[in-house]
């Protein structure tokens, strides 16, 4: 936990910037303190057609995942290190957007294999 699931206009970026991308945003969950670095799920979905208030400027929406059970100051302040990832990269979009998710503690589910 957390599941950060970033949705892309695929003109934005290649592999490698996808992977930069992917890793700063774990980085800056992981040093924020909100979540344990090997309890962070990151992935990536470029999107091929898309509109942004009727143009064609791309742009990234992010989903932050989380388990109920937060206050609205920390969801606040989860998006905002989500964000802060992006100070250091170049990403040619117009905007990039984050919405932080409860997902139902009582329903989620977890299961791992023994190795």
């Amino acid at each position: 936990m957390p599941h950060i699931i970033i949705e892309y206009a695929e003109q934005v970026a290649d592999k490698k910037e996808i992977d930069e991308m992917l890793q700063a945003i774990h980085h800056a969950i992981a040093e924020s303190g909100l979540f344990k670095a090997d309890q962070i799920k990151t992935r990536a979905y470029p999107f091929r057609r898309f509109t942004h208030a009727g143009e064609n400027d791309p742009y990234i929406h992010i989903q932050a995942r989380i388990k109920s059970g937060r206050d609205a100051d920390n969801k606040k302040q989860f998006g905002k290190v989500i964000l802060s990832a992006f100070d250091s990269l170049a990403v040619p979009v117009s905007v990039i957007t984050v919405e932080v998710i409860d997902m139902d503690r009582n329903s989620y589910a977890k299961y791992v294999p023994d190795k």
